[in-house]
């Protein structure tokens, strides 16, 4: 799912320069809504790994993308400050974060 949701977020970025991707600002609401159900899985995975400080750390990194997501929603109508947000803040921040749990739950998932 991640992976699906930074591929999503490259297409948005294009999409600002792109004209024939004019879906992009449905997509990233689409991509905003399914914070939820990520947090849902952040919160389980904060109790699962609660003696792990690394873990512990990209739990509160998400919380950064989560506050970056909804200064995004308040951009509704102003194109510039969106696509500032989006480029220069959201989306790195959020690559740098699933960039981190991939890492740190590698072993998890290939063992």
């Amino acid at each position: 799912m991640l992976n699906t949701l930074e591929e999503s977020f490259t297409y948005i970025v294009d999409s600002f320069t792109d004209l024939d991707k004019d879906d992009g600002d449905a997509l990233l609401f689409e991509v905003i809504d399914s914070f939820p159900q990520i947090k849902a899985v952040n919160e389980q995975l904060l109790h699962l790994f609660k003696e792990n400080s690394e873990m512990v750390h990209i739990m509160h990194v998400f919380e950064k993308v989560q506050e970056q997501a909804d200064r995004l929603e308040q951009t509704i109508g102003n194109a510039p400050e969106k696509q500032e947000i989006l480029r220069e803040q959201f989306f790195p921040l959020f690559a740098a974060w699933h960039r981190m749990i991939d890492y740190e739950l590698q072993p998890y998932l290939f063992s």
